[in-house]
């Protein structure tokens, strides 16, 4: 019996009341929890009897309280899994286990199950045991369709030829295909590493910046469209310095806000077609060219005829009244310069008829050699003796089969476009202030002559130029060169760079039309004040030319060494790397003399030999071959360049005496000169 003291329960009675009170609340929570719980609960025995189930356990399996506890835990596993028996094990030792097991439903379908199942006691101090058991089939299905989207993905992107790539908000690389490594040569880490300024050339990363400049306004204005993507062109970098032109479709990836949180792409090849865009170009230029060039040659040739007949008119009765009238009488003197303004007259309609190819020729078969020697007296009157004139005539020169009046045309207008480039008037409306010289200044006219061949690869990159044995005539002169203007028109029938009054227009149409007529080719190389060269082939005799080829065409020693090329005409740049790949070598071709520099420093390898053009935007030859040989004092050195070497010692763009070629050059000539260069530094190095 308990009694109080003033009224007041014992503090044992209390005690045990506050324990009955958690208690009670405690089962309301753990049945709240059993009852609620969206996972099956079970409660086991030791001997593995069920003595309570929750909801969610009913509907799981789809069986009542008193059925699951009928069949017990091993009626609800599939008969043929032993992972329970396993799970019991690790349970008996340690006191809890988990697992995945697959459980059976009522209706005998089977479905994967995460179970976690415990060892405890309960109020009594007896031993029970506990079972989670979770129904992960929809989790097992949504990984199942990733590693088959994802399976998907890997193989469309590491078969397919193009790029897939991803990048975050700051343009750094996250993923890249394997297609990254065979089109640009860099492999995903080394991506990963790079900015975009070092992936994309300057050009293109303008337009890239732009793109996203205009995605993130469209944003702000509240425009931007989910779905959106974009198709951009972007001249990408290869590892090797080179470049490569690739259509990129690209999408914008946003987080749940709309927010731009990367860039999804991918990126095609397109060299192939830009090349052929270019072609077509240049083809569709040259057809206009050429249908404006006959246009104007039919006219011209209309033209001078009908003035032909009225110049003799006027040369005839002005000859017949001289006869006829005393020298010493005024008039005498009027009718002479009249006939002499005819004359004068008569040169330029024949002008006229040459570039129109009217012109009746007498073509014969001729030692280009003799018929310039035959011309250089005359030359050195029409240039003046304050202009050296140089002749350079190659040895034992293959005949062409021209008429020699047409050679004495070219030389002459040559060597008048000359002599005016070095003289220029000194006033300072006539020229501007750079190209500027004094009234009689001094300068060179170089006239050389060789045997050249061509084939058909040297012919890809010359526009025009057709397989076969050549001669070739090079007139050069240091004088004030021309703009790219002036080139871009240059054979255009009255077009002049002269003042009015001093030239007709027509000296270097008449030349192109000549050299046409005779299926020859021009190239004309020439820069403001650094001179122009004209180099002009002609077809040789092939009869006479075979007899002496033997020689010329002696196959170029083979080589395996490394070689960096460096030339910024593309053709030109494409067409040396096939012939040094075809003799064996290992070449790094960039057409930037930076990513020339940067090749030098990064490449672990030896490089024998540097092939660079003289003159190159950004750096010239001269000042790449100075920075490389300063990384690199054993690599060898080949210049490359369309001006003569007279022009480019005088211009103090090279060294005197060191290796160059010249531009064009055929297959062989240049693999000879490569072959040449690499084996005098090793018999240089064997001396020492």
């Amino acid at each position: 019996m308990t009694f109080s003291v003033d009224g007041k329960e014992p503090s044992g009675s209390t005690d045990r009341k506050r324990v009955q009170e958690m208690l009670a609340e405690s089962e309301i929570r753990y049945r709240s929890f059993f009852d609620n719980s969206l996972d099956a609960l079970l409660l086991t025995s030791p001997d593995g009897s069920i003595f309570d189930v929750n909801p969610a356990a009913c509907r799981m399996f789809g069986r009542t309280p008193e059925e699951i506890k009928r069949i017990g835990r091993s009626g609800l596993v599939n008969g043929t899994d032993s992972r329970l028996q396993e799970a019991l094990q690790e349970r008996a030792r340690t006191g809890n286990a988990q697992a995945e097991i697959t459980m059976v439903r009522a209706d005998g379908t089977r479905f994967p199950a995460d179970i976690t199942s415990t060892v405890f006691k309960d109020a009594k101090g007896e031993l029970k045991t506990s079972m989670i058991i979770r129904d992960v089939s929809a989790q097992k299905e949504v990984e199942a369709s990733l590693r088959e989207s994802e399976r998907k993905f890997r193989f469309l992107t590491e078969k397919m030829t193009d790029i897939v790539w991803t990048m975050d908000r700051d343009f750094r690389t996250t993923y890249a295909s394997p297609s990254l490594k065979n089109l640009l040569g860099f492999t995903l880490e080394e991506r990963k590493r790079q900015s975009l300024e070092e992936m994309i050339a300057p050009e293109s990363l303008e337009r890239v910046r732009a793109m996203y400049l205009e995605e993130l306004q469209a944003d702000e204005k509240g425009a931007f469209a989910a779905d959106r993507s974009a198709t951009i062109e972007i001249e990408y970098y290869r590892k090797d310095g080179s470049t490569l032109w690739m259509e990129n479709v690209v999408k914008w990836l946003r987080d749940p806000d709309g927010a731009i949180v990367g860039i999804y792409g991918v990126s095609r090849d397109i060299s192939d077609r830009r090349l052929a865009e270019e072609r077509r170009e240049k083809l569709e230029a040259q057809l206009r060219q050429s249908q404006k060039m006959e246009s104007v040659g039919r006219l011209a040739g209309g033209v001078a005829h009908d003035f032909n007949n009225m110049l003799g008119v006027i040369l005839g009765h002005a000859e017949l009244a001289m006869d006829v009238i005393d020298p010493a009488q005024p008039i005498y003197n009027d009718l002479h310069e009249i006939w002499k303004a005819a004359r004068r007259s008569a040169e330029l309609t024949r002008q006229l008829l040459t570039f129109a190819r009217k012109q009746i020729v007498r073509p014969q078969v001729l030692d280009l050699n003799d018929t310039v020697s035959g011309m250089l007296r005359m030359l050195q009157r029409l240039i003046g003796e304050n202009i050296t004139l140089v002749w350079r005539p190659g040895a034992e020169l293959w005949p062409v089969r021209i008429d020699p009046i047409q050679i004495d045309q070219i030389l002459a207008n040559l060597a008048v476009n000359a002599r005016d480039a070095i003289v220029l008037p000194a006033g300072p409306d006539k020229a501007p202030e750079s190209l500027r010289r004094q009234a009689g200044g001094t300068g060179n006219l170089t006239i050389a002559t060789e045997n050249i061949l061509f084939d058909a690869v040297d012919c890809n990159a010359l526009n025009g130029f057709t397989p076969g044995q050549y001669v070739r005539l090079t007139v050069s002169d240091d004088g004030c060169g021309m703009s790219q203007e002036a080139l871009d028109n240059l054979f255009e029938p009255f077009f002049t760079t002269k003042e009015i009054g001093k030239g007709t227009g027509l000296g270097l149409a008449t030349i192109y039309g000549i050299v046409k007529q005779n299926n020859g080719f021009i190239n004309v190389y020439s820069e403001p004040e650094k001179g122009t060269t004209v180099k002009i082939c002609f077809p040789a005799e092939t009869a006479a030319a075979a007899t002496r080829s033997e020689v010329y065409e002696k196959e170029p020693g083979r080589g395996d060494e490394t070689i960096l090329l460096v030339e910024d005409e593309s053709e030109i740049l494409k067409l040396a790397k096939i012939i040094l790949e075809r003799y064996g070598y290992s070449v790094f071709a960039t057409a930037k003399p930076d990513a020339a520099l940067t090749l030098a420093q990064q490449h672990p390898g030896p490089i024998h030999l540097l092939i660079t053009d003289v003159v190159m935007p950004m750096m010239n030859g001269k000042e790449l071959k100075d920075r490389i040989v300063a990384l690199r004092p054993e690599i060898k050195v080949l210049f490359m360049s369309g001006y003569t070497p007279e022009a480019i010692d005088r211009h103090g763009m090279l060294e005197k005496g060191v290796p160059r070629l010249q531009k064009p050059f055929s297959v062989k000539v240049f693999a000879a000169t490569v072959r040449k260069v690499l084996d005098k530094g090793k018999k240089l190095k064997a001396k020492g």
